[in-house]
């Protein structure tokens, strides 16, 4: 079951008073799963059989019983009976796809897509780079250039960047890579709360370890202060993990302050910068940034593929044991196809970044501009000050969030409305709620430009986004 059907469950049952429990998601899982596999959906004795819930009990858990089913996993259905309306009617004219997500992911540009056709036509993209044959040094070959890239980026020496297999794994492998080094002692460790999941899952899995983590709250413009993190220093401090940019609000993090605050207490400083890496300028060794983690999907690379920078300065412990592949510390044999778009991406970027900060603050200012027009009442979330130009938070007054998410996607607009992994919840997000935000009356929507974001683009949201609006304003009202 995808985020969008999940985000329209979740609509549906708060729409209808209805409490989400494990019987209303077993059915609900068992009919979707079904209409996928036969597209039709399933009838009332395939959903006993399936699911043990007849057909009174389906007429007891769901507003409109076998009906509110297709409805809230998107199945069609022909009917006359005046079922929930979780998403504005919009009457489109010239319907286009506008992509509004890049901090969730991006697109692979063409020079990449290009270069990885190329590479995956010719007879030697099968070698293997930990190989003495001609086929398998070309592939070493390529994995250095594309070391060299990205470290040519940071500054940083190129046996410095480890590659991974996604941005997950770096910060799981930078976190624990320190951490298991004290796993006798164990030891302290500073984050804040607002986190990526891939940062948080992994402390509070050390946590349980015996490890002690301090959570640092964020200002009312959702960063983290180098005072605070100076402040909660302690001499068994062993690591220092914070975010360069959130990924849901777009806020920039002091991170120089924070590393010359570490280096002076000796303590390793680990840097997500999964969000901040080709959008601002990262210089480890200047920053006094011990650890950063990269990746691919978020600069216009595939998925499947990110990287550690780590400090000549530093050891950690590998994640995954094995073979010597990068430098000892990540085994497995390389994904060469995908090293080598991430390398291309990165210089890229690389080259590319003051002139499309530039552009893109220039649109995002002209689309906050066009918001405020529609919508005097929004709210920006986090520092417009300290802030990446390609985000913006923006709270709607009196709109569901999940409603609103759901009447873009249906005119081609593709927005979140929280953070990429937590996509589907009916719970506001924790970065929010750190802020204050008041989430009973503000709808959250994350807009993230991109390589292909235009002025068109926003000009057309704008045409629909009054009704939109308009429509969910009145359905929250119940006019």
């Amino acid at each position: 079951m995808n985020n969008l059907v999940k985000t329209l469950i979740n609509r549906m049952s708060k729409i209808s008073g209805t409490t989400l429990t494990d019987r209303h998601m077993n059915i609900l899982n068992f009919a979707y799963d079904y209409y996928e596999k036969n597209r039709v959906g399933p009838l009332y004795q395939k959903i006993k059989k399936n699911t043990g819930a007849t057909k009174e009990a389906i007429e007891e858990l769901f507003p409109h019983g076998l009906a509110s089913v297709y409805t809230w996993v998107g199945i069609p259905i022909q009917t006359g009976r005046d079922l929930c309306k979780p998403m504005a009617t919009v009457n489109v004219e010239n319907f286009r796809e506008v992509y509004l997500d890049n901090n969730a992911t991006t697109f692979i540009r063409d020079e990449v897509r290009k270069n990885l056709v190329e590479y995956y036509s010719g007879s030697s993209g099968f070698g293997n780079p930990s190989s003495s044959t001609n086929p398998g040094i070309l592939s070493y070959d390529i994995i250095r250039n594309s070391r060299i890239q990205i470290s040519d980026c940071l500054k940083v020496n190129p046996e410095e960047i480890i590659f991974t297999g996604s941005g997950s794994e770096a910060n799981n492998a930078a976190i624990k890579g320190i951490a298991f080094k004290h796993l006798d002692n164990k030891g302290h460790i500073i984050s804040s709360k607002v986190e990526h999941p891939a940062v948080l899952k992994t402390l509070e899995y050390l946590e349980d370890l015996g490890f002690s983590v301090t959570y640092l709250n964020v200002s009312k413009d959702g960063r983290v202060t180098a005072q605070s993190v100076k402040n909660n220093l302690r001499t068994d401090t062993i690591l220092v993990s914070i975010m360069a940019i959130n990924n849901e609000i777009g806020v920039i993090n002091p991170i120089s302050e924070i590393g010359k605050s570490c280096k002076e207490a000796g303590v390793p400083f680990m840097v997500d910068a999964i969000q901040g890496f080709g959008k601002i300028t990262l210089l480890p060794k200047k920053m006094g940034l011990s650890l950063m983690t990269m990746s691919g999907h978020k600069i216009y690379a595939p998925k499947g593929v990110g990287a550690l920078y780590v400090s000549k300065e530093i050891s950690v412990v590998p994640l995954i044991h094995g073979g010597a592949q990068e430098y000892g510390l990540r085994a497995g044999t390389e994904n060469v196809g995908a090293i080598m778009a991430f390398g291309q991406a990165a210089r890229l970027a690389c080259s590319e970044m003051e002139k499309e900060n530039r552009r893109l603050l220039e649109l995002r200012n002209y689309f906050l501009e066009g918001l405020r027009k529609i919508e005097p009442g929004i709210i920006v979330n986090g520092s417009l000050e300290h802030r990446t130009a390609n985000n913006l938070n923006i709270g709607f007054p009196d709109v569901d969030s999940g409603s609103l998410l759901l009447s873009l996607n249906q005119i081609g607009v593709y927005v979140s409305s929280g953070s990429a992994c937590s996509a589907g919840s009916t719970d506001a997000s924790y970065t929010i709620k750190a802020l204050g935000v008041d989430t009973d009356r503000y709808g959250i929507i994350r807009f993230s430009f991109g390589l292909s974001s235009t002025k068109e683009d926003v000009e057309y949201m704008f045409e629909y986004l009054p009704s939109i609006l308009k429509q969910l304003k009145a359905e929250s009202a119940g006019e």
